[in-house]
């Protein structure tokens, strides 16, 4: 299977899309499979195929709508959103990487999501052949696994069969007679019991297993926490056997619905998607389209949160309608990224290139701001996005104008600023990053240049 390279947030010309090892361009079954993509609203895929979407609650996302196509064409033009990860369609697999990504290797998107699914597995190393959607499942699996786990050990009632000489359950008349026909003093019967040991937990343990082997241990050096959570599972699954997989894969292949273990069913998704990675990635799952996808924009915004969120600043959700701050009198709430009322700050993330002139920022943005400033009383509002280019840094816009209301704002004189906040994809000498690792390196010194001015300069 060839992959063919995408870029987040970017018009691409199809007829020029090439894969990633050769100069070879894409067929024109490629571009088949690439429309009927496209011609799939996003709830519909879910639904009905394997792909999988983070944040899996759609309610969260910014970018992300399940009525509307993860990529769309037009006039020989595909033309993709805040969107990363990869999807794919019969032999087709499409790779989006973020727009920072070098030679392939997309460590920018690796190291948001391992600050925002809060784990550490840095020296996780990616694939020789360059095929990193094993890593994202990996990553998903541990998020969705810990939020499982946190609701308990999923339990459900298991029929079983003993042959013994406590009898507990119903009589099997034709088990007895074959097995223990002249007397033996055992008796063979069935019963239904609430066990910790079922279908799900199983697979659960399968996914485990099967992770360990293909990714060198990897379970083995994440947190204490997850290696608790992994005992448990075992301890749970004292049947668990290898030879059985497939039997409970085909036993998990439909939709989980469970007032209390709700949290189960995106792990499921995800544990059938790792045990049949092999399967639907090399196609035998014809018609069927299979992938994981991010919200770059979400991410974007979470990740500047795990920086953020020890400066007393507050982080309102507006999808889930919570921390608003209200315009009127309990009504018409707003939902800024985030402020501090202390610093009298507050700030915007925006997943996209504000670098060029400043007058051509989306006029809905700059009215969002501005609504946010004079609604919280700050000093300052500002917009923080990424950027790869070093002649940015802290541009100050400019001072709310203040001409039609000397009289009432005479002493508030708020600004409004841009922050681009460095990412970089090469090393201080200008050579590619050997690893996430030498990345790491990099964008911490941006993480603490974006501390100190917010902890310094807007005292």
């Amino acid at each position: 299977m060839k992959c063919i390279p995408l870029i987040d947030n970017r018009s691409h010309v199809i007829k020029e899309l090439k894969y990633f090892k050769t100069e070879e361009k894409i067929s024109e079954e490629d571009i088949s499979s690439l429309e009927k993509i496209s011609q799939r609203t996003i709830k519909n895929i879910i639904e009905n195929d394997n792909l999988l979407i983070f944040p899996s609650d759609l309610n969260k996302s910014k970018n992300i709508e399940e009525n509307k196509a993860i990529f769309n064409i037009y006039n020989n033009q595909l033309i993709t959103n805040n969107i990363m990860g990869f999807i794919g369609y019969n032999d087709t697999q499409i790779k989006i990487t973020s727009r920072f990504a070098s030679e392939d290797k997309d460590y920018f998107l690796h190291y948001m999501l391992q600050k925002v699914l809060c784990f550490n597995i840095f020296d996780l190393q990616h694939s020789s052949d360059k095929d990193d959607s094993f890593d994202f499942l990996i990553y998903m699996f541990i998020h969705f696994f810990q939020k499982a786990i946190r609701q308990g050990i999923y339990k459900s009632y298991q029929k079983r069969e003993y042959n013994d000489a406590n009898v507990r359950g119903t009589i099997d008349i034709n088990r007895h007679i074959k097995n223990n026909i002249p007397f033996n003093g055992k008796v063979a019967y069935k019963t239904r019991e609430y066990s910790h040991d079922n279908d799900i937990t199983q697979l659960i343990r399968h996914t485990i297993e099967y992770i360990n082997t293909k990714s060198r241990g990897i379970l083995n050096i994440a947190k204490e926490e997850v290696k608790s959570s992994i005992s448990q599972i075992i301890e749970a699954t004292p049947r668990y056997d290898k030879n059985k997989r497939q039997n409970i894969i085909n036993k998990n292949l439909k939709k989980l619905n469970h007032p209390y273990f709700y949290e189960y069913e995106p792990l499921r998704k995800i544990c059938v998607q790792i045990l049949r990675h092999e399967e639907i990635k090399y196609g035998r799952e014809e018609d069927k389209i299979y992938g994981i996808l991010f919200d770059g924009a979400y991410l974007w915004e979470e990740y500047i949160w795990t920086i953020l969120k020890d400066l007393n600043f507050k982080h309102p959700r507006n999808k889930e309608q919570a921390g608003g701050i209200n315009l009127l009198d309990n009504k018409w709430s707003v939902y800024p990224d985030f402020y501090n009322y202390d610093k009298k700050i507050v700030l915007d993330t925006k997943y996209k290139m504000l670098n060029k002139d400043n007058d051509k920022i989306d006029g809905s943005d700059k009215h969002q701001i501005i609504s946010y400033v004079y609604t919280l009383g700050a000093k300052k509002g500002g917009f923080v996005y990424p950027s790869e280019d070093k002649k940015f840094c802290f541009d100050n816009i400019g001072i709310l104008n203040r001409e039609y209301n000397k009289n009432i704002l005479e002493d508030y004189n708020p600004s409004i600023f841009k922050y681009a906040f460095l990412i970089q994809n090469k090393k201080s000498n200008e050579e590619n990053f050997e690893n996430i690792n030498d990345f790491k390196i990099e964008i911490e010194k941006s993480e603490n240049d974006f501390k100190e001015k917010i902890e310094k300069e807007f005292k």
